[in-house]
């Protein structure tokens, strides 16, 4: 059972685990866990946020220097395993797909369904596109790349997109503490940054799930289209199949959205 979106503490959930019947031999799941992610990747070690009541927050120019605009990494380097079972802050790019739906007066979000090989929420329907920042890469570059892998298999993204797109597309950056477990990996705790991106459909036909491509289907299982008033009613009520957001980023995103 996942547990309740809080403003200001760090949320426990506990994904579903993936079905035993879809299980192969241990030695092909361990390759396709390492697909999916490896846990020796190395990340930049960020301070944690000024107060325990910013742990799920959006970061504004009252936070100071160290946070506003950019969050400033400390120096040190961790890897991927120790930051997540030790719960070290650490930074991460979030790209929403939306396009405008006029008829309705609403917005069509794409969502990506998390494989079963994932080390923290998997299974779960998330945002368009997603990926921690590897130590010392630009928080830009670390986007583009990420929407080519998850989405662009196919050459949409770098059709249609360019750094400049992505820079323009940056909408907030928030903070997010939450607990959780896997059958794999064990309990983790991940504590973000992360920088949350809107981009716009460009192309003239409708959005659609068959216009993209995971690069690494061990990381992207599928994805849907929602409605964004819908999306954003079920993230409010603490829908188990969605990875949980703090109120404050539903609300940001909400109006981002517009």
């Amino acid at each position: 059972m996942q547990g309740i979106v809080t403003n200001n503490q760090t949320l426990d959930i506990c994904p579903r685990p993936a079905s035993s019947s879809l299980m192969s031999a241990s030695e092909e799941l361990d390759t396709n866990f390492n697909f999916a992610q490896s846990q020796s990747e190395l990340f930049d070690v960020y301070p944690q946020p000024p107060s325990q009541l910013k742990f799920n927050s959006i970061i504004t120019s009252e936070w100071g220097d160290v946070y506003y605009p950019s969050p400033k990494p400390t120096g040190e380097i961790k890897e991927r395993g120790r930051i997540h079972k030790d719960g070290i802050w650490h930074r991460s790019v979030q790209v929403w797909v939306v396009q405008k739906d006029e008829c309705n007066n609403d917005v069509r979000v794409l969502l990506q369904r998390r494989s079963k090989y994932k080390d923290t929420h998997p299974n779960l329907l998330d945002v368009s596109c997603a990926g921690h920042v590897n130590s010392g890469d630009d928080i830009l570059q670390s986007t583009m790349r990420e929407l080519e892998e998850e989405l662009g298999g196919n050459g949409c993204i770098r059709e249609y997109y360019s750094i400049e797109d992505i820079q323009q597309s940056k909408a907030f950056i928030g903070t997010s503490s939450i607990k959780g477990s896997t059958a794999k990996f064990g309990t983790f705790h991940c504590q973000e940054y992360q920088d949350v991106f809107i981009l716009w459909w460009k192309q003239d036909v409708p959005l659609e799930t068959r216009l993209f491509a995971p690069l690494v289907h061990e990381e992207v299982a599928g994805f849907e289209i929602l409605s964004g008033k819908k999306m954003i009613r079920r993230l409010r009520d603490s829908d188990e199949e969605l990875v949980p957001r703090s109120t404050e980023y539903v609300n940001a995103l909400e109006a981002a959205f517009g």
